[in-house]
């Protein structure tokens, strides 16, 4: 496993940690199986590296694109220890600052219901 992250701080791009990431959570399913089955596996291990995959990705990535894929790939198939959700706001504010976060979240439908629902007036 320290010679697979080696060569992922080796590479040049986001995109080519990425898809070495494909690789290791097909890994990380098949270890899960193993679970099942009732046999040894290194399923833990695999869920480290993931979460290791993901941050070096995050630091090569140069562009706001490539910073977009890694937090959509975060949101889709992270299932790791840290909240996929909260991690890819981390990633999205990397990409496009703190002021589009914020003016995006509350200009979200969700936070416009929850205004309305604070403006109504309780029952007695």
């Amino acid at each position: 496993m320290i010679n697979q992250i080696k060569k992922m701080r080796k590479m040049k791009t986001s995109q080519e940690v990425l898809n070495r990431l494909e690789f290791i959570q097909r890994i990380r399913k098949a270890e899960g199986l193993k679970t099942h089955i009732g046999l040894d596996n290194n399923y833990e291990a695999y869920l480290k590296l993931e979460t290791i995959t993901y941050k070096i990705a995050i630091k090569k990535a140069n562009t706001i694109d490539e910073i977009e894929k890694c937090a959509v790939s975060v949101e889709e198939e992270y299932i790791g220890n840290l909240d996929p959700d909260a991690w890819a706001d981390e990633i999205r504010i990397k990409a496009y600052g703190l002021s589009w976060f914020l003016n995006k979240t509350f200009s979200s439908p969700a936070y416009k219901e929850f205004e309305n629902f604070i403006e109504q007036p309780k029952g007695e």
